[in-house]
């Protein structure tokens, strides 16, 4: 089952509309950054690209998974950090 990202926006409007401001209230309590959506994409993608060949995530059964971003590429936007 693919839950799409309109559903997931629609259901957070409906169930906690406010998620957004208590969560910048919540990273200027602790006083963290709250960077753009883009450079965590970037960070995942390297900390994910960082792990292969060496490591692959396997299930119960030691069936690998593939990587979550595909072939092993250098990332865009601005290349490694």
């Amino acid at each position: 089952m693919q839950i799409s990202a309109q559903h997931l926006a629609r259901s957070r409007d409906k169930y906690n509309p406010d998620i957004d401001s208590e969560a910048a209230q919540v990273a200027a309590a602790l006083s963290l950054r709250m960077p753009p959506v883009a450079d965590l994409v970037i960070r995942l993608h390297a900390a994910a690209s960082k792990t292969e060949p060496d490591y692959v995530v396997t299930d119960d059964e030691g069936q690998g998974f593939d990587p979550p971003f595909g072939e092993h590429v250098e990332p865009r936007h601005g290349g490694w950090r």
